[in-house]
């Protein structure tokens, strides 16, 4: 998985923060607007771009602590992730 880059977190960070001041999404594009903020794209902010960042982070990492470390059970079902090496290479 391509880590967020540096602006990206930042970005997010801000929005985050904002959001959970209660904040709404059209007034956080315009505040990010305001400051010189622009979208990953250069572009500038609109609500939704707000509202899609904050949803896509929260998914992200929900799908990322939902990949399983080494091994897990489902129901009779054991799955265990191995190291592969190649052996006979000639």
């Amino acid at each position: 998985v391509a880590p967020y880059s540096e602006y990206q977190n930042e970005l997010h960070d801000t929005i985050k923060e904002l959001h959970d001041g209660g904040v709404g999404y059209r007034k956080i594009a315009l505040w990010l607007n305001e400051r010189g903020f622009q979208t990953s794209r250069g572009k500038r902010f609109f609500n939704t771009h707000v509202f899609s960042i904050l949803k896509k982070k929260r998914l992200r990492d929900e799908r990322l602590s939902s990949i399983p470390e080494d091994r897990f059970e489902i129901g009779p079902l054991r799955i265990e992730y191995v190291e592969r090496k190649l052996i006979n290479s000639i």
